[in-house]
């Protein structure tokens, strides 16, 4: 992954700037604070700071927000709902569960056959609630009625708590000192079962071998028979803005494509 002052060196030789264009552009008398970031050798720059250098890189709309991803800045509610203005047809014409995250795991989007399928509330406000997906296997059972087991394949499942805990522990690792990892994980410290999960050796659990792909199986009972769902599930991120993945699913056997072709899922009451 580049990091933040890599990718702005990068985008400066690119663009043939030197480091004293860019320094003046932005107001600095000299190059020692640019160099600085660019090197690494200096506190994570404020997001007004980085967005004066990228303004005098005079970067694309796509080129920006890599650079802010690689600075791990999250995303503000105006760029949320630009995002999901962006995906909001591609996610709510999709057959199956699917939902958009920010890469902090925040929740931002959600389509009907996926709130159907893992009972949430149609009204449920994800950015009012700052909800994120590391927070959905420590739901009380009343309102997640239904088992969730994932893995790379049908043989190395987990518990979806355990396999979450451990993706989020080793993908995330390196914003470990970030402001909202560490009020994210403080909140969920308060649950006794997080905690126990969290202590766990991570590796042993974590048993990927593509990023952008996940198979998971969901037991429960929709329509009123005890019924096994199971999934392909593929990651994609926003051309525009790297910072949103849309989490698409597709069925993995004949009783789960009946069971959205058909769309069962509608019974389910909420």
């Amino acid at each position: 992954m580049a990091t933040l002052g890599g990718l702005i060196k990068d985008y400066r030789i690119q663009k043939r700037l030197s480091q004293l264009e860019i320094a003046t552009k932005v107001g600095w008398s000299d190059t020692s604070r640019l160099s600085k970031i660019e090197q690494g050798r200096t506190y994570k720059p404020s997001r007004a700071v980085v967005e004066k250098i990228l303004d005098a890189l005079e970067l694309s709309e796509s080129e920006r927000n890599e650079a802010l991803l690689a600075g791990s800045y999250v995303p503000t509610e105006n760029e949320i709902k630009k995002a999901v203005r962006e995906l909001s047809e591609k996610l709510n014409s999709w057959r199956y569960p699917a939902y958009m995250i920010d890469f902090t795991w925040r929740v931002v989007a959600s389509n009907v056959p996926d709130a159907k399928t893992f009972y949430i509330p149609s009204n449920f406000d994800f950015l009012k609630n700052n909800f994120n997906l590391l927070e959905f296997p420590f739901q009380p059972k009343s309102s997640l009625p239904i088992e969730i087991f994932k893995g790379e394949d049908a043989k190395t499942m987990e518990p979806l708590a355990l396999a979450h805990v451990a993706e989020f522990k080793i993908e995330q690792h390196m914003r470990s000192n970030e402001t909202w990892y560490q009020k994210l994980i403080s909140k969920l410290m308060k649950n006794e079962i997080f905690r126990e999960h969290w202590s766990k050796d991570s590796l042993t659990f974590y048993n990927k071998k593509l990023l952008d792909y996940r198979y998971k199986e969901v037991k429960g009972n929709w329509t009123g028979k005890r019924q096994t769902l199971k999934f392909h599930i593929f990651n994609s991120e926003l051309v525009s803005d790297p910072r949103f993945i849309m989490v698409l699913y597709l069925p993995a056997d004949k009783e789960t494509e009946e069971f959205y072709t058909k769309k069962l899922y509608l019974k389910v009451k909420i």
